[in-house]
């Protein structure tokens, strides 16, 4: 049995980014990444947040943790869509609109952001987005390469980087990890791979393959996928608070394109009191449905008032699922020996994975965590 340094179970954003970080860095890497199910209404799993073709990016936040994190990220796309040779952002924009927000513009242009505060006129007039009347509602805009991310794209882009620097791909499920006497071995349909180190980016749930559950949920949510016709020049959003009685917040991406040539236009939310997965038959059948219909109805509601000059052709709601740390950080850290983790996007990852994949892959340095801004405390997994 071939034997590795370090393998990473899950190739989705953030351990494709981490793979590629420790295969460059030296590390002997072997990635075991489920390939996309090709029918997800009759598929049980392992689930992945990164099969969609549009995320907000973004360094602009109300926390410099996430502004940190999203501003090292972005300086490097280019880098990573030039020598990979996949193209996975398109700098459209964003557009923030909330209350009390100076402190999202100051974190963004300390960071070298572009954001700025704007007027409500400025946006119709630029953007075709009519600020609500909310009291206390400002409006901010941060320019390029604020925009968008395919993340099917950004994945593929990662991995690519990281088979050239001598990972191995594994293109399968792994379903067990157990101790040997030199390490750990992760098995599967593909039999079994040993390795000294285990990375484990698999969701709220991937830690339970080594027996040990994190404090983590997957709230359930449902999103929506309208064709506008022809794609109008717009920029990501970001809303919050929303005044609707089903939602607490919205985000959109601009109209992309998808596999199947359509070219959509997403918008999502935060609800109160969202449903909660508590096992993967959950997961499955919320994947099977057509999510929840008053979410939905909100959706088209708020996306509408906010752009009376858009036209709304057809939708279809789509299900999705975000998990929510209970530090609201990503969980990047040990929680046994020789097993680490890097999960938990709290929604905010996609724009940030390969910093926090670049994060994760110095936990199996010989120096260890060495960042001199962000402390390893505040990512420290939180267990049950």
């Amino acid at each position: 049995m071939e034997r590795f340094d370090v393998v990473v179970v899950g190739g989705g954003l953030i351990g494709s980014s981490a793979a590629r970080h420790l295969a460059e860095g030296g590390h002997k890497t072997v990635v075991v990444a489920s390939p996309e199910p090709d029918d997800w209404s009759a598929h049980r799993g392992p689930f992945a947040s990164h099969y969609d073709s549009g995320r907000i990016t973004r360094v602009i936040s109300a926390d410099p943790m996430w502004a940190e994190v999203a501003r090292r990220s972005i300086e490097r796309y280019d880098d990573i869509a030039g020598r990979s040779g996949i193209d996975f952002h398109q700098p459209r924009g964003l557009a923030w609109l909330g209350i009390n927000i100076e402190g999202a513009v100051t974190n963004s242009t300390e960071r070298g952001g572009r954001a700025r505060m704007v007027s409500p006129d400025w946006l119709y007039a630029t953007t075709g987005i009519r600020m609500p009347t909310t009291p206390g509602l400002e409006a901010a805009y941060e320019g390029a390469p604020a925009g968008v991310v395919n993340p099917r794209r950004l994945a593929a882009a990662q991995l690519r980087l990281a088979e050239r620097a001598g990972a191995t791909i594994i293109a399968s499920a792994a379903d067990r990890v157990r101790s040997t006497a030199s390490g750990h071995a992760v098995g599967g349909a593909f039999g079994e791979i040993e390795a000294r180190r285990v990375l484990l980016a698999t969701g709220a749930y991937g830690a339970e393959l080594v027996g040990i559950t994190l404090a983590a949920k997957r709230l359930l949510r449902t999103t929506l996928r309208v064709d506008m016709g022809p794609a109008p020049a717009m920029p990501s959003l970001i809303l919050d608070p929303v005044d609707h009685p089903h939602i607490g917040d919205l985000y959109w991406n601009p109209p992309v394109r998808y596999p199947d040539g359509r070219v959509l236009f997403k918008v999502g939310c935060e609800i109160p009191n969202a449903p909660v997965a508590e096992t993967v038959d959950d997961l499955a059948r919320w994947f099977a449905s057509d999510g929840d219909p008053v979410e939905a109805d909100a959706l088209l509601a708020t996306s509408r008032a906010l752009l009376p000059g858009a036209d709304f052709r057809s939708w279809e709601t789509v299900p999705c699922v975000i998990t929510r740390t209970e530090s609201r950080y990503p969980y990047l850290g040990w929680i046994d020996d020789n097993v680490a983790v890097a999960v938990g996007g709290n929604g905010s990852s996609a724009k940030s994975c390969d910093e926090l994949g670049r994060l994760a892959s110095t936990l199996f340095d010989e120096s260890g965590w060495d960042d001199a801004v962000l402390d390893a405390a505040q990512f420290a997994p939180i267990t049950r």
